[in-house]
């Protein structure tokens, strides 16, 4: 199954987050999403949101210029 790609670069603050938050009701339980994001905060934010919310971070990649998070939605 191939992941939806979320492009966050650009966002700072909790805006990789929210836009995450956001695109995650849209998916099918078992789908996943990729998200791009250069925003430092997101390293931790990102993390600890899949864990509060249920979800698998699959991957986290470090990209030349952002970082890649790989997210399976819980069900």
């Amino acid at each position: 199954m191939a992941a939806k790609i979320l492009d966050c670069r650009g966002m700072t603050c909790s805006g990789p987050l929210m836009a995450t938050v956001k695109r995650m009701k849209r998916l099918q339980p078992g789908q996943l999403l990729e998200v791009w994001t250069d925003d430092l905060a997101a390293e931790f934010d990102l993390p600890a949101w899949c864990q509060e919310a249920g979800h698998t971070l699959v991957a986290v990649e470090p990209r030349e210029d952002y970082y890649s998070f790989l997210i399976k939605k819980k069900g």
